[in-house]
């Protein structure tokens, strides 16, 4: 199900007022996705409002509130994009001076890569918002990707893609002998889309950077994203730019 943003941005007020961090974070992260879907920048700028009051407890919450106001501005950026596009206006970005975090590219995720970009959000895969179909016009379609997932490693592993920090919740799951793939269909508006298998008996997070690949590779719904699981690292995992690939090879 589709998060409701204004319940969860009740929950995530409700979290901070008795302290608990993480779980405000989480609240929080599951509201942007919610505005997103609405397309309401004035939601999404509140959640920036309410970031600044947390008090991260720790470093592991630290680096999430980090990744958390780096995702509702990147998705401030879009939003405000989409808008002047509709509207045959030119763009002006709202933050141009914004970086992703350190910890972004080289982070010790704590609790998976949706923890650490936007902490761990529990979002089904039903329904993802839309972005451009055509320059200057709005719609309501969603935009894909289509992403590759590469067995180059000399075992045969059954990988996950993860819903949530923990892995708890899946979205897909696929049994890959070495050398072979699987392809699925995700948001391109997705910062990043974890996969988990087993390494050596230990897990392994493969945290792939879709929308910047997306953007890197110029916005073409034909370019297949490709993420080879020797890329992987021991979870939380560290996140990787994937490559592109043509659709008939790897």
């Amino acid at each position: 199900m589709a998060p409701n943003p204004d319940r969860e941005l009740a929950e995530a007020r409700a979290s901070i007022d008795r302290g608990d961090a993480r779980k405000a974070l989480k609240r929080l992260d599951r509201a942007r996705r919610g505005y997103l879907k609405r397309h309401d920048t004035e939601g999404l700028e509140h959640l920036l409002l309410l970031a600044d009051v947390l008090d991260p407890p720790d470093e592991r919450t630290r680096i999430g509130r980090v990744n958390l106001v780096y995702a509702i501005k990147q998705n401030l950026r879009l939003e405000t994009r989409r808008r002047a596009a509709r509207q045959g206006e030119p763009w002006t970005d709202p933050y141009p001076d914004l970086q992703a975090p350190t910890e972004h590219t080289g982070i010790a995720f704590t609790r998976g890569v949706k923890l650490a970009i936007a902490i761990g959000a529990l979002l089904g895969s039903v329904v993802l918002f839309a972005v451009f179909v055509l320059p200057f016009l709005f719609s309501t379609s969603q935009t894909n990707v289509t992403v590759r997932i590469v067995n180059d490693t000399h075992s045969e592993v059954s990988v996950h893609g993860c819903d949530d920090s923990n892995c708890f919740s899946t979205w897909m799951h696929a049994d890959l002998a070495p050398g072979r793939f699987t392809e699925r269909n995700v948001s391109a508006d997705d910062l990043v889309d974890i996969f988990q298998f087993k390494q050596n008996g230990e897990d392994a997070c493969l945290p792939l950077r879709v929308h910047d690949g997306y953007e890197e590779f110029g916005e073409d719904q034909t370019v297949v994203l490709v993420g080879r699981l020797s890329s992987a690292s021991p979870c939380p995992g560290t996140t990787v730019l994937p490559d592109a690939a043509k659709q008939t090879g790897l």
